[in-house]
């Protein structure tokens, strides 16, 4: 279903988005908590600064966590940030001359409208592939498998709080983005399209439409693009620049158990993180992210 101006995302529903994505989640004392990849846990929605409550961390890893990660103050943390767009006058001015050019020709060569969630679980699972494909990703992903995009799908039309836009040329969906609105944010989810497309520009003509409507939006102040990731991306951190995304500052901590902690030493991690490369390659992203973290503070 659509948003209206008023709706939000609650913790339920975040707590059930991510269910439907495969992820399990737990509500701890100072936010939920979202199990991103097995053991590995992360504070949601991003934006939003934390301080652990007394034994929190603890209690995570009795639950099964071998390390944690969550946004705090940036004083408090090692310094990151988020990619935000908070232009009031947010427009085609906004973005960098190439980007600007890119999001003119796909507005002419596409037409982006809302697309329910129904249209998105029989279509859209063709066009993830595509992508994965393109991007040469392993295809360990409930957006892949037909079954479970078609369930995650059916979870995101019952859910308050989130709405789609599809690109569309001849009357064909050939692309699609996700839009989620939790406090004052607007969170973009999944903005893909079909590799045969890429040269007509819908991922920018995408990104370039739901910034506009959700920063006219009443109540939302910023549009994010994610947090900071601890893999070096360029050419995606490019496409954000260029997009009118800035780089807010904020903290970030990793805490591991003490479990685990031999996983994380240095020697560990290589060993570790060679086997999980060959036998794992989707959780091997996650482990690198956790073991390169540049600030880990221990805890019991």
């Amino acid at each position: 279903m659509d948003a209206s101006a008023e709706t939000k995302m609650t913790t339920l529903d975040i707590s059930r988005f991510a269910g439907a994505q495969g992820m399990n989640s737990i509500q701890g004392e100072s936010c939920l908590w979202v199990q991103k990849r097995r053991f590995f846990f992360e504070s949601v929605p991003g934006h939003r600064r934390i301080r652990l409550a007394p034994g929190e961390a603890k209690w995570l890893f009795r639950q099964g966590a071998l390390a944690i990660r969550y946004t705090c103050d940036e004083n408090e943390g090692e310094p990151s940030f988020e990619y935000v767009c908070s232009d009031e006058n947010f427009s085609l001015a906004t973005l960098a001359p190439d980007a600007r050019r890119r999001v003119r020709r796909g507005l002419e060569a596409c037409e982006i409208k809302p697309v329910g969630f129904d249209v998105l679980a029989s279509e859209g699972c063709a066009i993830n592939r595509s992508v994965y494909s393109r991007q040469g990703r392993v295809a360990e992903s409930v957006l892949t498998d037909q079954r479970g995009w078609t369930h995650y799908m059916t979870v995101c039309s019952e859910l308050s709080g989130l709405d789609a836009h599809g690109a569309f040329v001849d009357g064909r969906l050939i692309g699609f983005s996700i839009t989620a609105y939790v406090d004052n944010y607007c969170y973009l989810f999944h903005t893909h399209a079909y590799s045969d497309y890429m040269k007509l520009g819908p991922i920018y003509a995408l990104t370039f439409t739901v910034m506009q409507k959700a920063l006219a939006r009443p109540g939302i102040r910023n549009v994010s693009q994610g947090l900071q990731s601890f893999l070096d991306l360029p050419e995606v951190e490019r496409f954000k620049l260029a997009m009118g995304f800035q780089k807010r500052p904020l903290g970030r901590r990793v805490e591991i158990s003490s479990l685990a902690r031999p996983i994380f030493s240095r020697p560990g991690a290589w060993i570790v993180g060679k086997l999980l490369k060959k036998l794992r390659p989707g959780l091997w992203q996650d482990f690198s992210a956790f073991a390169h973290a540049r600030q880990v503070r221990r805890t019991a």
